[in-house]
């Protein structure tokens, strides 16, 4: 009769181990899902302000196109142009795309928009704002890593060594520009800037052909 207790007692053990398992991995999806809920609040509530103000839905296209497709051509072919096009809203209809939760895909579309980085009050204005949009979502997220985030940057940068063959984005300018402008933000962790520090002061050729965007992060960094 003991070893029947027992048995029945591990079960239940199991079974609850079971269901807090479920609940955390609902939690997580929940998280995700509420950070996209969000975003489309956002844009609901710009659209009927903009409605309030007797504006036509026609002109509404023109002034803020409130588009994913636009937001995922960006993403298809970047360019400033396509950039200014999404609107003040671009932040949130391009990070819209993407899992927040997922460190490779938050380094592609941050590599992705300060490709597009020159040295234009408003196209500078348009990928700050953005990379913002997308940093302070991820970084204040639970389930994102941030260490992990930086060091897969780092390889897509080509200042650290993997083992799967990644490509390196051509041009270093926009994103040393872009953490120029990120590491100086509230959202942006402290525990990351001797690890950005330690690489970016590395001899590297890449960083080389950028010397002035190297030497303004360092500066940053410095201070």
């Amino acid at each position: 009769e003991e070893e029947d207790e027992d048995e029945e007692i591990e079960e239940e053990d199991e079974d609850e181990e079971e269901e807090d398992d479920e609940e955390e991995e609902e939690e997580e999806q929940d998280e995700c899902e509420a950070e996209d809920d969000e975003c489309e609040d956002d844009l609901e509530s710009t659209e009927k302000t903009t409605e309030l103000k007797g504006i036509e839905p026609a002109a509404i296209k023109i002034i803020s196109p409130h588009s994913k497709e636009d937001a995922s051509s960006f993403l298809d072919f970047p360019s400033p142009d396509e950039l200014l096009k999404l609107g003040p809203k671009r932040g949130i209809l391009i990070t819209q795309q993407i899992d927040l939760c997922n460190e490779e895909k938050v380094v592609q579309l941050f590599l992705k928009t300060t490709s597009v980085y020159k040295d234009d009050n408003a196209v500078k204005t348009a990928v700050e704002d953005t990379i913002d949009t997308l940093l302070d979502k991820a970084f204040s997220s639970s389930k994102f890593n941030a260490h992990m985030f930086l060091t897969t940057l780092l390889v897509h940068m080509g200042l650290l060594k993997s083992e799967e063959k990644i490509k390196p984005v051509p041009s270093l300018n926009g994103p040393l520009m872009a953490l120029n402008h990120a590491v100086q933000q509230k959202y942006f962790p402290n525990s990351l800037l001797p690890i950005l520090l330690a690489f970016v002061t590395k001899p590297n050729k890449a960083l080389d052909s950028c010397s002035l965007a190297r030497h303004t992060l360092l500066q940053t960094l410095y201070h």
